[in-house]
């Protein structure tokens, strides 16, 4: 019996690719296409197509975009590399995404990342800290677990709100309107893990 030769899987196309990371570190940062327009000087057109891989955007266009959202730039090419099974990132470490003191008022580090022919993670350590500032509530596609390490919040998930303390978790499908409503503590830190399969439709 002959070994069965490896699967060719197609990968999608590199303007696909950093295309959905744009789009994914915009919700992420709470952004809609108007807002992230205003910041980068780019237009919502425009922003819209490069979301859906439709053009092939220069690098200083990206690089707006990556200054309006408040992500260093080579987090869009973050998915163009190959990635094996182990992400380790050691206590303290890890890519700062957003800054407290800008205007999302809070504090993410994508911890890891890891994704395979059918689905794609990346975890982050948030700390938000009071006031909390008035945020949409974030809707994406995918599942998101969350746990909380210290400090206590009202989370919103779809129309129900639940009282978070430190290790509490919660598990949902990411196209519920969901975000933190309410700190009852100055400070807040949860670890989240977002996961979404891995398609050619962006």
């Amino acid at each position: 019996m002959e070994d069965s030769p490896p699967l060719d899987i197609e990968k999608p196309a590199l303007d696909q690719v950093v295309g959905a990371t744009v789009k994914t570190h915009r919700m992420l940062g709470g952004l809609t296409l108007a807002e992230l327009s205003t910041r980068s000087g780019v237009s919502t057109a425009m922003i819209s197509k490069i979301e859906r891989g439709q053009v092939s955007a220069s690098l200083g266009t990206l690089a707006a975009l990556a200054g309006g959202i408040g992500v260093p730039l080579i987090n869009f090419f973050a998915g163009t590399v190959e990635h094996s099974d182990v992400s380790f990132v050691a206590a303290g470490e890890g890519v700062t995404v957003q800054r407290l003191g800008s205007g999302f008022g809070h504090t993410y580090k994508m911890i890891g990342r890891a994704e395979a022919s059918h689905v794609c993670f990346e975890s982050f350590s948030v700390t938000l800290e009071k006031p909390l500032k008035p945020r949409p509530l974030y809707r994406h596609r995918g599942l998101e677990f969350m746990h909380v390490t210290s400090g206590e919040m009202v989370f919103q998930c779809g129309e129900a709100k639940y009282h978070m303390k430190p290790g509490d978790s919660i598990s949902f499908e990411s196209s519920n309107a969901h975000g933190p409503v309410e700190l009852k503590t100055d400070r807040v830190s949860f670890i989240t893990l977002v996961t979404k399969a891995v398609s050619n439709d962006v």
